[in-house]
């Protein structure tokens, strides 16, 4: 099929899958997040509109387009095929063989997702592939910062009980309000932010309005935890924990309602300044989560030698686990390896049921995902945590006492 936008579009998607139904589907959730859709429903097609349309992602059925013949998948990893790959199969044996042809081919395969798709899953696997149009300056991120536009939104955390799941907390998520562009996530600007030397004053951000908020929820009767990412760039301030305990303090919210969520590479510059400022932080009460854990290289030598108190398995692989047994069975292991240590385990990315029964079973102490709650502000949080919720059989998600 033809695609009806020129590939100078900056977010190009081909589907490759030869299910009306399923094409539909992708296309309309690719088009809502911004995509130019192509489509191809045979192996031929599939190579001429690589070739012509230039996806900058690719969902690919390759059983679908005659998966049998890997000929048709060799020719897109050659130089200039950089399009993010998204694996998609009813059987779980075919997709994890999939997956492996496509990173053998030298395809950047970013997720593998099992038939029936959800929308959930599938827009959580297109959305971290959306390329922007614009480059912000450090001088308009100073602008947003004076002019009040860095917003906080929140995403529920929950824990594993008995009886099923209930609400312990949320995390704290950054967001730009452009005036231009409307919400711009982080990704866009955190790395600009650590270069010209404006992460303190964003972090210092997210943390000021999450632990107002925290305060604010507090009088209110309603107690949550609250999860805020940490720059590793901070975790060389020595002055830190305190600042932040007199921070907690003044507000009326107990250390052991923070989390701290931090990746490996904060501990790599300075292992001894690194190991300081995390003691001194647990030593207060605050809670330390190891981030991103799954994706890094030296995840494992940290949970022992750092004062971490959580394990946090990365979006990407609790993305993929109704879809894989390979994912359920790693999962599995760090949970076991985890709770062996003494830590607790939080789960991102779940965008489904079976994702979020797996967990239960496995063990798995917190869980967050699409499939439990976007982000959102602190209003619409509120009444989601007080209104109906389908996840329960009384009609509500359970809030922690």
């Amino acid at each position: 099929m033809r695609s009806k936008m020129p590939p100078q579009h900056l977010n190009r998607l081909l589907i490759a899958d030869a299910d009306p139904v399923s094409l539909a589907m992708i296309a309309e959730v690719g088009t809502s997040l911004g995509f130019a859709i192509a489509h191809a429903g045979t192996a031929a097609e599939l190579h001429d509109e690589f070739a012509r349309f230039a996806p900058t992602v690719l969902v690919l059925d390759p059983a679908g387009l005659g998966g049998a013949n890997v000929d048709f998948v060799s020719g897109l990893g050659q130089p200039g095929g950089k399009a993010a790959v998204i694996m998609l199969s009813r059987d779980e044996r075919h997709l994890a063989s999939a997956e492996e042809l496509g990173l053998a081919y030298g395809l950047h395969v970013s997720v593998a997702l099992r038939r029936p798709l959800s929308r959930e899953a599938l827009e959580a696997a297109l959305a971290p592939q959306i390329v922007r149009a614009y480059q912000f300056t450090d001088m308009e991120l100073r602008r947003a910062i004076d002019r009040a536009q860095l917003v906080t939104h929140y995403q529920p955390k929950v824990a594993a009980t008995a009886q099923g799941w209930t609400v312990v907390g949320i995390e704290a998520l950054l967001r730009w309000d452009h005036p231009d562009y409307g919400l711009v996530y982080p990704d866009e600007f955190i790395e600009l932010a650590e270069g010209c030397g404006l992460i303190g004053a964003l972090t210092d951000h997210v943390l000021q309005s999450g632990i107002d908020q925290l305060s604010e929820w507090n009088r209110a009767g309603l107690r949550l935890n609250l999860a805020v990412n940490l720059s590793p760039k901070l975790v060389n301030e020595l002055e830190f924990p305190e600042r932040m305990v007199a921070f907690l303090s003044e507000r009326g919210v107990a250390p052991e309602q923070l989390t701290l969520e931090i990746t490996e590479t904060a501990a790599l510059e300075d292992p001894r300044r690194t190991q300081e400022i995390l003691t001194r932080l647990r030593t207060a009460g605050i809670g330390l989560s190891l981030d991103d854990f799954g994706i890094g290289y030296s995840s494992l030598t940290q949970l022992y030698k750092l004062p971490f108190n959580e394990v946090k398995i990365d979006r990407t692989i609790g993305m993929e686990l109704s879809h894989t047994s390979a994912t359920r069975t790693i999962v599995g292991a760090i949970v076991e390896l985890a709770h062996n240590l003494g830590l607790k385990v939080c789960c991102e990315g779940v965008e489904s049921a079976a994702a979020l029964d797996f967990l239960h079973q496995a063990g798995c102490d917190f869980a967050q995902g699409y499939h439990l709650a976007r982000p959102m502000a602190g209003g619409p949080l509120i009444k989601w945590l007080l209104g109906p919720n389908p996840l329960s059989p009384t009609g509500a998600l359970a809030l922690a006492s």
